[in-house]
C-alpha cells in the first residue's frame, strides 16, 4: 500500500507542476499571434518554444520571418518544419502515430505537436514565395512541385489517418465501459467540434494553392504546366472568373506580349481552436469519484480584414475559404480526438477512485478534485498564421505604379518601383485593419528566362 501511495504522490506532484503540457499553450500561442500581428521580429521566444514542441514552433517562426520579409530565416525555420513532418509521416506509414500513456493519464498536449495536412501544404507555399521574393525561381519550382504533390497524396493520407482513428475507437475496451453515460448525455452526442463548412472542396485540396503554383509556373514562363492547373482550379471553382481569364491567358503562352501584375490579398484570421468541457455526473462511475470531465477542442471563426481590397479599379474575388478547409480536416479528425478525450476521463476517473480508496486520510477525494482540474485541458495547438481567405485579382501592366484601395476608397498602398516590362505580383496579409504586410514579386531580367 505504501507503494501505491508513494507513486500516486509523485504522480500528483509531476501533474500538478504548472508546465504548459499540462495547462495548454493556449497563453503562449496567443502571445505569438500578437507578436505576429505586430511585426515584432524578435525570434527568441520562438527559438526558445521550439525545445519544448518542435514543429509548432518552427512553423511559427516561418510564419513570423515571413511577416518580417526575412525569407531566408522563414525558409530556415521551414525547412525543419517539413523535417519533422516527414518522421511523421514514415512512422505512419509503418504503424501509425500513436498516443503515448502519459496523454491518456494527462492529456494530448503532452505529446508533440503532429500538425495538420492543410499545414504541410501552405508550409510549401510558403517556402515557394519565400524563393520567388529572393528571385530564386529554380528552388521555388522544387517548393511548388512539393505543393502539388502533397496535394496529390492529401487523399490517400486521410484515408489512413481515418482509417487508424476509427480503429482505436472500435477496439479500444474502455469506450464499451463509458458508451452507455456518453449516450445517455445528449449534449456529448450532440457535440460535432461547431463544424458548418460552406464549401467541400474535392479530395480535401487547396484550391489556392493549386492556383498559385499555376500562377508560378505562369511566371515562369512553363505555360503547359500553367495551363493544367488553371484547368484543374476551374474545375474546382467553375464561376472563378479570375481563373478562367487566367486559363484563357496561360493558353495563349508566348503569344502574349502583355505584361500583368497579380494582387495576392490573405485576408484575415482564420479559425482557431478552444476548448470544450462537460462534466459527466459523478454518480454514473462511483461515489468515489469527485468529478469526471471530459475536454474536447472545438474550433470558432474570427473576423476579416477588409472584405476586398481593389488593384487599381480592380476588385479581389475569392478563390479559397481557408475556414473550410481547417473545418472539413479537424471533422475528420472528430473518431480520434472523441476516442482519446473518453480514454483520458475514464483515466482520470480511475485515479481519483485510486487516491480516494488508498490516501483517503490524506485528502485523497480532494487530490484528487485537483488532479482533474489541472489535467482537464483540451489540445488547442495549431499553426496561427492562416487567413480566413484568399483572394485575388488581376491588372495589365501599363506603367510602374499601382494603386490598392481599401473597400472605402482610401489608399491602402502605392507601389512605383515595378518594371513595366515584366509579370508581377503583389502579395499582400492583413490579419486586421492596418495590420498589412506587402510582399512585392517580379522575376529579375538577370535570372535565366
Amino acid at each position: 500500500m505504501t507503494r501505491v501511495r508513494l507513486t500516486c504522490i509523485i504522480s500528483l506532484l509531476t501533474t500538478l507542476s504548472g508546465c504548459a503540457a499540462f495547462l495548454g499553450f493556449n497563453e503562449d500561442l496567443n502571445q505569438y499571434e500578437q507578436q505576429l500581428i505586430n511585426h515584432n521580429c524578435d525570434y527568441t521566444p520562438i527559438d526558445a518554444q521550439i525545445k519544448s514542441d518542435p514543429l509548432l514552433w518552427t512553423l511559427n517562426g516561418g510564419a513570423l520571418a515571413r511577416q518580417c520579409s526575412d525569407y531566408k530565416k522563414s525558409i530556415e525555420y521551414l525547412d525543419q518544419a517539413e523535417a519533422i513532418f516527414k518522421q511523421q509521416e514514415t512512422a505512419l506509414e509503418i504503424n501509425s502515430i500513436g498516443h503515448s500513456v502519459a496523454s491518456i493519464l494527462v492529456n494530448n498536449n503532452i505529446n508533440d505537436y503532429q500538425g495538420e495536412n492543410y499545414e504541410k501544404i501552405m508550409m510549401n507555399v510558403y517556402k515557394g514565395l519565400n524563393f520567388m521574393s529572393l528571385n530564386d525561381f529554380d528552388y521555388a519550382r522544387v517548393e511548388f512541385n512539393r505543393v502539388l504533390d502533397r496535394q496529390r497524396r492529401a487523399t490517400e493520407f486521410f484515408e489512413k489517418e481515418i482509417d487508424n482513428a476509427y480503429n482505436q475507437y472500435n477496439q479500444s475496451e474502455y469506450m464499451r465501459e463509458i458508451c452507455q453515460p456518453v449516450a445517455e448525455n445528449t449534449k456529448i452526442s450532440r457535440y460535432n467540434g461547431d463544424i458548418t463548412p460552406e464549401m467541400i472542396y474535392p479530395n480535401f485540396v487547396n484550391p489556392f494553392a493549386t492556383y498559385i503554383s499555376a500562377l508560378f509556373f505562369y511566371l515562369d514562363k512553363d505555360y503547359s504546366k500553367a495551363r493544367d492547373l488553371f484547368k484543374q482550379t476551374t474545375r474546382m471553382l467553375p464561376n472563378q472568373q479570375q481563373v478562367q481569364a487566367d486559363l484563357k491567358l496561360a493558353e495563349q503562352g508566348a503569344q502574349t506580349k502583355q505584361h500583368y501584375a497579380w494582387l495576392i490579398y490573405e485576408n484575415g484570421q482564420g479559425m482557431i481552436k478552444r476548448s470544450f468541457t462537460y462534466r459527466f455526473p459523478a454518480y454514473l462511475f462511483t461515489d468515489k469519484v469527485v468529478t469526471s470531465d471530459v475536454s474536447l477542442p472545438t474550433i470558432y471563426k474570427r473576423s476579416v480584414s477588409y472584405p476586398y481590397l481593389k488593384l487599381n479599379q480592380t476588385k479581389t474575388t475569392e478563390i479559397t475559404n481557408m475556414d473550410n478547409i481547417i473545418q472539413i480536416e479537424f471533422s475528420k479528425k472528430l473518431p480520434g480526438i472523441i476516442t482519446e478525450a473518453m480514454l483520458n476521463m475514464v483515466a482520470k476517473s480511475a485515479m481519483q477512485y485510486t487516491l480516494e480508496k488508498n490516501l483517503e486520510e490524506y485528502g485523497g477525494k480532494l487530490w484528487g478534485f485537483l488532479y482533474q482540474l489541472a489535467t482537464d485541458t483540451a489540445d488547442v495547438r495549431q499553426w496561427r498564421a492562416m487567413p480566413k481567405n484568399f483572394q485575388i485579382a488581376r491588372v495589365p501592366m501599363t506603367d510602374n505604379r499601382l494603386t490598392i484601395y481599401k473597400p472605402d476608397g482610401s489608399i491602402l498602398t502605392q507601389i512605383d518601383s515595378l518594371q513595366p516590362d515584366r509579370d508581377a505580383v503583389i502579395y499582400i496579409k492583413s490579419d486586421l485593419v492596418d495590420h498589412n504586410t506587402i510582399h512585392i514579386i517580379q522575376k529579375s531580367t538577370n535570372h535565366n528566362d
